[in-house]
């Protein structure tokens, strides 16, 4: 396989669940090697009762750690931390994921590790950051709750009803992303000066930053512009949401005024050139006053098209930002994403080919692809320790047999 544009770096993945893991996740499809460090009882996603398996593996666990190598060390056997200190020695980036005071209990903390590897970036993710929520740095916080507290929530949901919470681990893969962008910077930065650093990354800080919309005006306004949920529209920008079409939903942004403005273009589309200059309707705040009567109109529409697919060639001659809502099955078989490779095939040794989801962006030079299936545990104990540390394979199996290291694999658990 090409090299991707990381290949040389090396990543210790000390981390659980999905916004870590996916987080280590994107350097391995770029190339990195990332040695996935896990305790005997090994990630939780591996072995979740209530997962969606797949001949044995669990889905989430596959997505978030394809192309990883596991080593499976019990950190509370004597020669645990050691082992795991003598590898952080050897490579360029650490990710951990564990509450606050977790890692220093163990010695293993960034103070600790820049002692044995002075340019080391290390990533730490957590609910709150490293204080803490009020100073508790023990309160754990998952997906949901960094929805709800980074305001997220606040803005999901019916006008007058109850906040919801965003579908598909939103708030992880958020943090996810953003780990893997501040660590790509910091790895730039440590070329250029030669230092190592410590990045604290808080999950609700990760959501408050993805909101590029409503947040930005309540602090402008020094929380004077109360934003409130709009349902299925946008409340700033409207329409710029979700209608209900012939055959399902489609999706239609026409934000903007005047003859110009691809609102005056959807106007025409539907056949209500009246609607353009109308005080009822010319300005995005007077069609937010009429939200469900430019629902109305818009709706009323899309029911005397003959299907959706007519009603999509209409708004796209008319050069009106739109699109259906697809279904994660329909997605699957779509053929804009089969043309862009969003899919690709993993081959598991067990289990042969299974289709997973291929990252995003695609670059000219370095490829970014899944390289290889996600890790048994603690299936390359031997490779790893015997590469980075020198061990023997007498030596390794004598570790296994002290109890310090293990492998199992979770496919046939």
């Amino acid at each position: 396989m090409q090299p991707g544009i990381l290949d040389g770096v090396k990543v210790l993945d000390f981390s659980v669940g999905v916004a870590g893991p996916l987080c280590s996740r994107i350097m391995a499809d770029m190339g990195a090697e990332v040695i996935k460090v896990e305790r005997p009882t090994g990630d939780p996603e591996r072995f979740a009762p209530d997962a969606i398996r797949k001949g044995g593996v669990e889905v989430l666990f596959l997505h978030c750690n394809g192309g990883k190598k596991s080593v499976c060390i019990d950190l509370k056997q004597p020669r645990g931390p050691e082992l795991f200190r003598s590898l952080a020695s050897q490579v360029d980036v650490v990710v951990e994921n564990y509450t606050p005071q977790v890692l220093a209990g163990y010695g293993l903390d960034y103070q600790s590790l820049r002692q044995v590897n002075p340019g080391v970036v290390m990533l730490s993710t957590t609910g709150y950051g490293q204080q803490g929520l009020d100073g508790n740095p023990r309160l754990p916080c998952t997906d949901p709750v960094a929805q709800a507290m980074g305001g997220l929530s606040n803005i999901t949901g019916e006008r007058d009803g109850a906040p919801y919470t965003i579908g598909g681990a939103i708030g992880d893969s958020i943090t996810a992303i953003q780990g893997a962008m501040a660590v790509g910077y910091a790895l730039y930065h440590r070329q250029r000066t030669g230092v190592g650093q410590h990045i604290d990354l808080s999950m609700i800080e990760g959501c408050l930053f993805a909101d590029s919309l409503v947040m930005p005006h309540v602090a402008a306004t020094k929380g004077e512009n109360i934003y409130f949920r709009n349902g299925k529209q946008n409340t700033y920008s409207f329409p710029m949401g979700v209608l209900k079409s012939k055959e399902g939903y489609l999706v239609i942004h026409a934000d903007g005024e005047g003859p110009e403005s691809p609102w005056a273009r959807l106007c025409g589309a539907i056949g209500r050139r009246d609607m353009i200059e109308d005080p009822r309707y010319a300005s995005p705040r007077a069609r937010v006053e009429r939200t469900q009567e430019v629902i109305d109109i818009l709706e009323g529409w899309l029911q005397t098209v003959s299907d959706d697919e007519a009603a999509l060639t209409v708004l796209a001659e008319a050069r009106v930002s739109s699109g259906p809502v697809l279904s994660q099955e329909e997605i699957f078989r779509h053929s804009h994403f089969r043309d862009r490779g969003a899919f690709q095939t993993i081959d598991y040794p067990e289990l042969g080919p299974i289709e997973v989801v291929s990252p995003p962006y695609k670059f000219s030079e370095t490829p970014a692809r899944v390289r290889g299936p996600s890790p048994q545990l603690g299936e390359h104990n031997y490779d790893v320790l015997g590469r980075y540390l020198g061990l023997s394979s007498e030596e390794v199996e004598g570790l296994a047999e002290q109890g310090v290291l293990l492998r199992r694999s979770s496919r046939n658990r």
